[in-house]
């Protein structure tokens, strides 16, 4: 007889999604997988009815869980005495791993399945600015055009696209490159001394900042999300950016001297900015951002959304099916799927065990 653990399912409705999350993540179907696979409890708890279930979940040793994930208090952890594993359909666990990590908890996120669609969408708009398609559609809207004037890129062949930061993300975005025939730089401290894992990753240059916004024609952001990335992004990096080059931000709205980038977006109507993310999201109501027209924002789109999220449940039920079948075999480690750096506690300044070979 398999292994079934005792399990239960948490999470509360974040403001971003009006519905039920939990049903909208995992679905039916998989939540009726999991409950055949475990002792589930029959409740879905909440952050505010937990001090109430509490009693109830001693036995408990596994959650499931997705975004509104609550962080456990260390008397919650107290009377959760059996607690082994939590399993987190989503991205980045900082907000709520490290109380768990310090007690032995393992933590293992979705991380992978949710870099997918940011590196499709990165991809994407990385191609399409390549060949200039929002320049031109920009000069398009102006009227009747002579075609010999109208602004167009150099297309892929040959061009080059910078990446800062080489996670999880950027690495996707690097593999997606690798049909097309561009050149990949990166920024990244931990590749500076290492230029044969950057060969093997399909990097062709490492280059800093300040190299990266002044060579390519794309510059896309996936810096991790730690506090010494604040606005590390300046206004000087974006006045130095080539004619007709486009920045993409799917990292982090903070990691960008926003108010710079509108100064330069204001002076070179050459340059287009495709914004992702913002700080604070969405933009406040006097913020430029909304009327400068090569500014294009979408509102946080470029993780998983709709049927893309039903690749992280059935990447947390592999994940749950793989560690339930390890707590019976004692010849193999229990250790989760996700490098630590991914998690929390934050790690030190400089520190990226994710490149690690």
């Amino acid at each position: 007889m398999p292994y079934k653990p005792h399990a239960a399912v948490i999470a509360d409705n974040p403001p971003f999604y009006k519905g039920d999350i939990v049903d909208y993540v995992y679905g039916r179907h998989t939540l009726r997988r999991l409950s055949s696979l475990t002792e589930m409890h029959p409740h879905r708890l909440y952050a505010s009815d937990l001090n109430d279930q509490i009693d109830r979940l001693t036995e408990v040793e596994v959650l499931f869980t997705t975004w509104g994930m609550p962080r456990l208090l260390e008397r919650d952890l107290d009377q959760l005495p059996n607690l082994r594993a939590v399993f987190y359909a989503a991205g980045c666990a900082a907000d709520f791993s490290e109380p768990l990590q310090a007690r032995g908890i393992e933590v293992f996120t979705a991380i992978e399945a949710n870099s997918i669609p940011v590196a499709e969408f990165t991809l994407a708009q990385a191609l399409l600015s390549l060949k200039g398609v929002h320049r031109n559609a920009r000069a398009c809207r102006q009227g009747p055009w002579v075609q010999r004037d109208m602004p167009v890129g150099p297309g892929s062949y040959g061009e080059s696209v910078a990446l800062l930061g080489v996670g999880v993300v950027g690495r996707l975005v690097i593999k997606l490159l690798g049909p097309f025939a561009v050149r990949v730089m990166a920024s990244d401290v931990c590749l500076r001394d290492q230029p044969d894992l950057a060969r093997r990753l399909g990097i062709d240059e490492v280059v800093e900042f300040d190299e990266a916004f002044a060579r390519s024609m794309v510059v896309s952001n996936h810096l991790s999300d730690h506090s010494e990335n604040k606005k590390v992004l300046r206004q000087e990096h974006f006045a130095s950016m080539r004619e007709g080059a486009t920045f993409i931000n799917t990292g982090r709205g903070a990691q960008v001297d926003e108010a710079g980038l509108a100064s330069v977006l204001q002076q070179r109507e050459d340059l287009t900015a495709i914004l992702d993310v913002q700080h604070p999201e969405p933009p406040l109501a006097d913020s430029p951002l909304y009327t400068l027209p090569n500014v294009i924002l979408t509102s946080h789109i470029a993780g998983s959304v709709e049927d893309e999220v039903r690749r992280m449940s059935d990447y947390i039920l592999r994940e749950f099916i793989g560690w339930r079948d390890r707590q019976t075999d004692t010849q193999q480690p229990s250790t989760p799927s996700i490098d630590p750096s991914f998690l929390g506690p934050r790690k030190p300044k400089g520190a990226d065990l994710s490149l690690q070979p």
